[in-house]
């Protein structure tokens, strides 16, 4: 017996067993388009991944931010924050109320002069068994008082130091405090030792009175002054950015405490990838686009000096943490108020150079 695995039907399927077999025509016909789009469909992916690797190289385009001028507001002395007036975003004007300085020293200094300077106005020495005026000891009271304070806080400010929890410049603060209160009450009690002077005459004290009186005065009245630059203000209108410090908490001389933004004053920083150098030459043209659609045409204000890792909320997922350079551009147009955001993300485009595009692909500087 032979075995066949090949069928006469696959050479002549219109016949069987020499007779012919008439088939029906096909039910439906299906268009050749169909197939097209069914093959455009499942090659798109491909298609799109080709398009942007193509425009990455010919058409270059960086992310950006708009930032605003900063103007940095520090603390002119050390101090304890007793009020602060404004909250991130809030707007301000030239002259309004940031927030208010209170400096324990001073304001100690100022209640220690005022009863030395009662004691001394209402005191008059006399013979050598004469007590001295209340207000003179309650001078030294206050003093000691402050002693005791200012030794606490330098010992609580020194241990948290100790832990990493306090700065040197907050420890050289307490301890230059602490100083100044010892100070004070040496000089209540020489103005308690003044009025008990049993060898000196009335002249002699009466004139050594007076010289102190006067010295007092003096130091009240720049104290007082001084106490005008407790108020923080704004030095002109701008928006807050920032608030470092919080209320009750102890800043020295210089720490920042509010960032404020300028909205007239803005720029444009654009992260470029450090392979198109040659595109952020000063001087360059490019165009900035902003959300809803909107373009501004800009330039390359200078040559990048700086390089910074991308922000993650920029930068995409094979981006991110990259180092990129830093460009600066200036706006040709002034933005509408709606568009003058810190941080607001913009795309900057650098424009399309074939033959710049072909030296970076090959390797050329």
């Amino acid at each position: 017996m032979k075995v066949r695995f090949t069928s006469p039907k696959k050479q002549n399927p219109d016949e069987d067993g020499g007779l012919p077999v008439r088939y029906g025509p096909a039910k439906r016909a299906v268009p050749k388009w169909r197939w097209y789009i069914l093959v455009l469909v499942i090659s798109t992916p491909l298609l799109f991944l080709l398009w942007r690797v193509g425009a990455a190289m010919f058409f270059i385009n960086a992310p950006g931010v708009i930032s605003l001028e900063k103007v940095s507001i520090n603390s002119p002395f050390p101090a304890v924050v007793e009020r602060i007036s404004v909250s991130p975003g809030a707007r301000t004007a030239h002259g309004d109320l940031l927030m208010r300085l209170e400096d324990p020293v001073v304001t100690q200094r100022i209640y220690v002069l005022q009863a030395e300077l009662e004691a001394l106005k209402t005191g008059v020495p006399g013979a050598a068994g004469d007590s001295p005026s209340r207000a003179a000891f309650a001078t030294v009271r206050i003093a000691e008082e402050g002693v005791r304070y200012q030794k606490g806080y330098r010992d609580s400010i020194q241990s948290l130091f100790r832990q990493g929890a306090a700065t040197r410049a907050e420890a050289d603060a307490a301890e230059e405090r602490y100083r100044q209160a010892l100070s004070a009450l040496a000089e209540a009690r020489a103005s308690v030792a003044l009025l008990q002077a049993p060898d000196l005459s009335r002249q002699e004290s009466a004139a050594q009175r007076n010289t102190r009186i006067a010295q007092i005065e003096a130091e009240l009245k720049g104290l007082e002054e001084r106490k005008g630059f407790f108020s923080v203000v704004s030095p002109g209108e701008g928006r807050v950015l920032d608030v470092f410090p919080t209320e009750g908490q102890s800043v020295a001389g210089g720490t920042p405490l509010v960032l404020l933004g300028r909205p007239q004053s803005l720029k444009v920083m654009a992260y470029l990838q450090p392979r198109h150098i040659s595109y952020a030459k000063e001087g360059e043209k490019v165009i900035v686009r902003l959300p809803g659609s909107l373009s501004v045409s800009g330039m390359v204000s200078a040559t990048p000096e700086i390089a910074a890792r991308i922000p993650a909320e920029l930068a995409g997922v094979l981006a991110e943490g990259k180092q990129t350079l830093l460009v600066r551009i200036d706006l040709d147009e002034p933005l509408a108020g709606h568009l003058r955001v810190e941080g607001l993300p913009v795309s900057v485009h650098f424009g399309f150079s074939l033959r710049k595009s072909l030296q970076i692909l090959s390797g050329e500087s």
